[in-house]
């Protein structure tokens, strides 16, 4: 695991468990977090066929909060590409926003060295009430061409 998911996820459990009193208790607060694919799965982890026609292949992920409002999600991943020599990026973007209903999407994108790698992907928010919610999805790259 690298230092930068350490880091998302230490964040989020320090910002997340800070007692913040100019909130008081609400009772819609309790959302949750559900991510989601359209892609296959096989024994519960979602499978990308890698389209080696394209220089990265790509596809989107869905969230769910449960919040009837909109919600800043931070998103990241257990690999990470390597562009050029000391730049790394996530195979995901590192945030996105819900939507009033609380519905959201990420796209993630992978390069032909991750053929044959599962890759996790997490995504997580803390609702107006200091609640923290993580949920994270496992995507399978696959070359079956």
């Amino acid at each position: 695991m690298n230092k930068r998911l350490y880091f998302l996820l230490i964040s989020l459990i320090v910002i997340g468990c800070s007692n913040n009193n100019s909130i008081g208790p609400q009772e819609d607060c309790y959302c949750g977090m559900e991510i989601t694919s359209s892609l296959p799965q096989v024994d519960g982890v979602y499978e990308l066929e890698y389209n080696s026609s394209l220089a990265q292949t790509y596809s989107t992920l869905y969230c769910q909060t449960e919040c009837g409002w909109s919600q800043h999600v931070k998103w990241d991943s257990d690999y990470q590409y390597q562009i050029y020599p000391g730049q790394w990026t996530s195979l995901v973007n590192p945030s996105s926003m819900t939507d009033e209903h609380g519905d959201g999407q990420v796209v993630f994108a992978v390069w032909e060295e991750f053929i044959g790698y599962t890759v996790t992907i997490y995504g997580a928010y803390i609702d107006d009430c200091g609640h923290q919610y993580v949920d994270s999805v496992k995507v399978k790259v696959v070359d079956n061409e």
